[in-house]
């Protein structure tokens, strides 16, 4: 189980003891905050697939970058901002694909809602493949 914790650390009266500010669990995929102010604990959990693949690459290639965003608390941000951006540039490129393929274009026409979404399938899949290459596995 690889976890990170920040070196800033709250108390805790609950556990009676000092605990980091941020924890990020990279196989749960689950960023815990104390929150000093109100004095509860915080969780936010991902479920994409590219979060995940994402997590698990910076881990075993790039760990002092993880270390840094939960350091700073800068982890809940910066993976949302992941997710949103990875899943804008799937959707833009497929409708990219969606207006210039012939198939596509003559399988909507015909109305053959299995074509179009086997085209749209394929579509999503390779727009995937080269996004995570770019922006997931770096």
């Amino acid at each position: 189980m690889s976890r990170y914790t920040s070196e800033q650390t709250v108390y805790n009266p609950l556990k009676k003891k000092y605990v980091p500010l941020w924890i990020l669990d990279t196989n749960t995929m689950t960023i815990t905050h104390f929150n000093a102010d109100t004095q509860t604990e915080e969780s936010k959990n991902y479920h994409t697939d590219f979060i995940r693949y994402h997590l698990h690459f910076s881990d075993s290639h790039c760990p002092d970058r993880l270390r840094r965003l939960v350091n700073d608390g800068r982890i809940v941000q910066y993976l949302d901002d992941m997710e949103r951006k990875v899943s804008d540039a799937i959707s833009r490129q497929v409708e990219l694909w969606k207006k210039t393929d012939n198939y596509y274009q003559t399988a909507v026409l015909a109305g053959d809602e299995n074509e179009v979404n086997g085209i749209e399938n394929c579509f999503i899949n390779m727009a995937r493949e080269i996004v995570f290459e770019n922006m997931v596995y770096i």
